[in-house]
């Protein structure tokens, strides 16, 4: 080959190269800068009156996934370690679903209280008397098949109405893979379709209220349900670190496409494994799909704007 043809073949190549380098390095640093790094929300989180019996184990690997978590070493362990990441990530508010009594003692401000169906109504106004519950929640009939129009349900949605106060409601997914077969036997993946709530939001078109795991796998019916009624908002939860970051990102970018980006709202649903507040962070800021603002009203804004928090907490807050 002529000499000065490998010259100017080298040169193209080089040239090539060079802007595939700095391609990446571009599309890096675009990466970079549409990372949220505010502060954050955590609408669903799980503590522990007592030790639970997961303490100390390893996950078994997620059959979606093959990921493997391990979990606190003790109760307080898992409270230490919760409150390093809320404090590491700039969590400034956590929704901590039945036993948050302990973490809002240590952080008042910081935490929110609910409490679910597992208790009576009664029991329910005096821990509210008490300013023990922030959300009823979290409600999840479903493990015990019932209905969300099952009537023994009506109560709960009523006091939520009454008191002004959020209802966390959980549909679906019902515990991990296969769970109907061992450790929830009566939850039904037929009953947890969103729509099912229509009537429920008809009758009570000023209780506000969240559909926990963002009524995952049912998207189109997920849509028609927001789209139907305003009030509606979601979380991610546990489909955020559950599912394949595919899956999660698909059923995200569904949402978001069609015009709810506004009313999506940050959840991880830490349970026995701190790591899993992380991840689904991570799972979030890593959507490509989500502008940096998108990003911020599904971390921060949106929840601010459910919870009706005051402008000046809000100004604190993104201030840090």
């Amino acid at each position: 080959m002529h000499s000065r043809t490998i010259f100017y073949l080298t040169i193209i190549l080089a040239s090539i190269l060079s802007s595939c380098i700095l391609n990446a390095e571009n599309k890096a640093h675009k990466s970079e800068l549409n990372r949220y790094s505010g502060p954050i929300i955590d609408m669903h989180l799980h503590a522990y009156a007592n030790p639970s019996p997961l303490f100390g184990q390893q996950m078994p690997p997620n059959p979606l996934t093959g990921k493997s978590y391990t979990s606190s070493a003790s109760l307080e362990a898992h409270k230490e370690e919760c409150f390093s990441i809320f404090k590491k990530h700039k969590i400034v508010k956590a929704f901590v679903s039945q036993h948050a009594e302990d973490w809002k003692k240590t952080a008042p401000d910081l935490i929110l209280s609910g409490k679910g169906q597992r208790y009576s109504i009664e029991e329910l106004r005096e821990f509210h008397a008490n300013g023990l519950l922030d959300i009823i929640g979290e409600v999840a009939p479903n493990y015990q098949g019932l209905l969300p129009n099952d009537k023994r349900l009506h109560p709960y949605f009523d006091l939520a109405a009454e008191l002004k106060i959020p209802i966390a409601y959980h549909l679906y997914p019902g515990g991990p893979p296969g769970g109907a077969y061992f450790a929830y036997p009566k939850t039904r993946a037929k009953q947890v379709k969103p729509l099912a709530l229509e009537e429920i939001l008809i009758s009570r078109p000023r209780m506000k209220i969240y559909i926990m795991h963002a009524g995952w796998p049912y998207l189109e019916d997920m849509k028609a349900l927001m789209y139907a009624h305003l009030q509606v908002y979601v979380d991610v939860g546990v489909i955020s670190w559950a599912l394949p970051r595919a899956e999660f990102h698909h059923y995200l970018q569904g949402l978001v496409r069609a015009g709810f980006g506004k009313r999506i709202m940050f959840g991880s649903d830490q349970m026995e494994w701190p790591g899993t507040i992380e991840e689904a962070i991570e799972a979030v800021n890593s959507a490509d799909f989500l502008s940096l603002e998108q990003k911020e009203d599904i971390f921060y804004n949106n929840a601010a704007r459910f919870l009706q928090l005051p402008e000046e907490e809000i100004a604190r807050h993104k201030a840090q």
